[in-house]
């Protein structure tokens, strides 16, 4: 009979481990950008706005949801891996095995948002340069039908990108209780895979 592998750290000083976390967060930033630039080629893109001059595109609202599956997908894949990787103490309880998976999990989310965050500013920072000129020669002629649907965009997109970081914080955090809960468990990575994806 094979012998049980002990999946727990004896040494008390190790209260937070971050190579799970920083693998996690390498696989949320990769889905995120894997999944942003599935959904550009897809069409989903914030840029157009109106359809004409009196009618509102559907563009931006379907883009913002879509902010909202990436980040639920990213949050939850990086959140998972981090849990299932930890390396938990075999002081904790059942209890605080959970807090430090939902902690490493949340600090999946943390870390990836603020190299997303970082990532958009150096891109809207050199998207800015020399195009100041152009907006601010062009905004006179705007409709204000236009310019007012164009608004709303922003603030839908705004809303949406809020609401994506919380709702990925959450699924970080649980996503990563569910991955300890598998480690402890000794949970089959097959068996979360589908049928036809298993290897015979």
């Amino acid at each position: 009979m094979a012998e049980a592998i002990n999946h727990t750290n004896p040494d008390r000083s190790s209260y937070f481990d971050w190579s799970p976390v920083w693998a996690g967060t390498a696989v949320a930033v990769a889905s995120s950008l894997v999944l942003t630039q599935f959904g550009a080629a897809a069409g989903l893109g914030a840029g157009d706005t109106m359809v004409n001059e009196t009618t509102a595109s559907w563009g931006v609202t379907v883009a913002g949801l879509w902010l909202a599956v990436t980040a639920l997908s990213a949050s939850t894949a990086g959140g998972y891996l981090a849990g299932r990787m930890r390396m938990p103490l075999a002081v904790a309880d059942a209890s605080e095995r959970e807090f430090r998976d939902g902690v490493h999990g949340l600090t999946v989310w943390a870390v990836s948002t603020v190299v997303a965050l970082l990532a958009m500013s150096l891109l809207s920072l050199s998207a800015s340069v020399g195009a100041t000129a152009a907006v601010t020669a062009a905004a006179a002629e705007v409709p204000e039908t236009v310019a007012r649907y164009a608004r709303n965009g922003s603030v839908i997109l705004a809303f949406s990108t809020a609401a994506s970081a919380a709702l990925g914080a959450a699924a970080a955090w649980f996503a990563a209780e569910l991955g300890g809960r598998h480690r402890d468990e000794n949970i089959s990575i097959h068996q979360l895979v589908p049928a036809f994806m298993r290897r015979t």
